[in-house]
């Protein structure tokens, strides 16, 4: 046997921390409203829908990873000497018996991982359709990455800023002097007391902001960066510790303060929060889906697991937890984000952090309640190497650039762009815009649809008689796709239109659209098998008939 070198694994329980860390985004921080807006019983039927979805496009995924290396053994290189190719297969063969059953091998077993460059969502793009699809795809996964990446770190900075304001009296940023004959020191330190997720967005300050939150935030990040996925493992432990204690101290908070600012006139507030169904249910959709778009960053964590079941079942956990996270948040803020909004409590804000620091008596909030939105504020920056990670393999890999410019392209350069746009008022919807258009469709319809496409072409390769055929997985991965892809396109339109009826006529047309094209390809591949057959059997008579006139 050849010697291997090291190979490093997540545990399950680390590919569930940092998936559930990487999940842990901007979108928490609106749920309560969004509870109030879907209903309670609605809210808890799209958290649910969406952790099912969530986890079933992840299984699908790592499938599709880990059944490459049923191909390469089927398809195994080109070596020189036929003693050594017949003891790498060997290999191979009996570490796929060993781990095929999903039980996690002893330490010091080689076990056979899914090569990353090639099974990443590029890597499986190039495989079902060729290298010029996989160049647009590479751009769509850095593309998704860094909206992922400049959400995630303008919340850190924010957070960051909005602590130091309620601890320190004010914050203060460097910013360039719009009028450049202005030299004066003060021209250039900003400062703010407005304890909010724009902070700077009520004084005189200039767009291109250096804030206190910016340099903390940054600094961590990119310190993260720099080592690998595998030994940040004990950080991603305890931000995500910080995330649960923060998530049930903000829990505690919102319902002891909506009882005791409605107290028995609960039921009297103008904006109730429904049992069922809430005044706005379809403006819901969107941001709990896309509170579950993390399978992008996925497949470096199945790579690294020990066996497929390891990988398929943490990050399903994953989807759970945070859906259960997801549900108290939302449930415990609706009624107090509900009687801001309908002005029954004082308050400009409904965001979840305003709402903590509306708690407490007039010198602001309790000590422990910055302590805990301070912990809660590292725990979104989590999220941020693994974003980065994805951006800078897919530059090394796809792009063939250094790994030095890599990392600064992934790294630092989105601190920049951070920087240059804190206080500007488009940064947001650009944002926002930018993760709706790209995030959903390459989040969730882009890994369904390459699995079906990876069927067709692996089964194709070995001359599968499955080839052309569906089963019951391909019928349900079709139906989570065409109801996925629907439902974004109708998030999109309603977020564009505001008009339900176009919104429905075009998730109807998407439905159409898609099953249209499965029953022609069904059609099509069958047609195809048929041809074949007819020329095999075509092919074998003429070859006895040839042999019988010849004896």
């Amino acid at each position: 046997m050849a010697d291997h070198a090291p190979q490093k694994f997540l545990s399950g329980a680390a590919i569930l921390t940092i998936a559930a860390n990487t999940m842990n985004g901007p979108g928490i921080t609106t749920l309560p409203d969004v509870t109030g807006d879907a209903g309670i019983a609605l809210y808890l039927a799209l958290i649910a829908t969406s952790v099912l979805m969530a986890a079933f496009v992840s299984r699908r995924m790592v499938y599709d990873e880990w059944s490459s290396l049923d191909q390469s053994c089927r398809n195994p290189p080109a070596q020189e000497d036929e003693e050594d190719a017949a003891d790498t297969d060997l290999e191979e063969i009996e570490s796929l018996i060993k781990n095929g059953d999903g039980e996690e091998p002893s330490p010091g077993d080689f076990v056979n991982q899914p090569d990353l460059s090639k099974t990443c969502i590029v890597g499986l793009t190039r495989e079902a359709c060729g290298q010029k699809t996989s160049v647009y795809v590479a751009i769509a996964m850095v593309a998704s990455a860094l909206c992922l990446a400049l959400a995630q770190m303008m919340v850190c900075a924010a957070i960051l800023d909005s602590m130091m304001i309620t601890l320190a009296g004010k914050t203060c940023a460097l910013g360039f002097p719009e009028e450049l004959s202005s030299w004066e020191p003060s021209s250039w330190v900003h400062c703010s007391t407005d304890a909010s997720m724009k902070p700077f967005s009520t004084t005189d300050a200039p767009m291109s902001l250096i804030s206190v939150g910016t340099v903390l935030a940054a600094s961590a990040a990119v310190a993260m960066g720099t080592v690998d996925l595998d030994d940040l493992i004990p950080v991603q432990y305890c931000l995500f510790s910080f995330l649960v204690a923060s998530v049930f101290r903000f829990s505690y908070v919102m319902s002891n303060m909506a009882h005791e600012s409605l107290g028995e006139h609960l039921e009297e507030t103008p904006r109730e929060v429904s049992w069922f169904v809430g005044p706005s249910p379809f403006r819901s959709v969107g941001p709990i889906m896309f509170s579950f778009a993390f399978i992008v960053t996925a497949p470096p964590l199945s790579c690294m697991a020990k066996s497929e079941k390891i990988a398929y079942s943490s990050l399903g956990w994953s989807c759970v937890v945070m859906g259960m996270l997801y549900a108290l948040i939302g449930i415990s803020g609706a009624a107090l984000s509900s009687a801001i909004r309908s002005g029954r409590i004082e308050g400009n804000d409904t965001n979840l952090l305003s709402l903590i620091l509306l708690s407490g008596d007039e010198n602001g909030p309790h000590l422990i309640d910055l302590v805990f939105i301070g912990l809660f504020g590292f725990s979104q920056v989590a999220s941020v190497p693994v974003y980065c990670l994805l951006a800078k393999d897919t530059l090394i890999n796809d792009a063939g650039l250094p790994p030095t410019p890599s990392f600064l392209m992934s790294n630092v350069v989105p601190w920049i762009i951070i920087a240059l746009t804190y206080n500007a008022s488009f940064f947001e919807a650009f944002v926002n815009w930018s993760g709706l258009v790209i995030l959903g469709f390459c989040n969730f319809s882009l890994p369904l649809w390459l699995d079906l496409r990876l069927k067709e072409v692996r089964a194709s390769a070995i001359k599968s008689i499955s080839h052309g055929t569906m089963d019951n997985t391909d019928r349900t991965t079709r139906i989570v796709l065409t109801l996925v892809t629907a439902s974004i396109s109708a998030v999109i339109v309603m977020s564009t239109t505001d008009s339900l009826s176009a919104t429905g006529f075009v998730f109807l047309m998407i439905c159409a659209l898609i099953q249209a094209n499965a029953n022609v390809q069904l059609r099509f591949y069958s047609l195809i098998a048929l041809i074949k057959n007819s020329l095999k059997s075509f092919s074998g008579r003429f070859i006895e008939r040839r042999d019988c006139v010849n004896k």
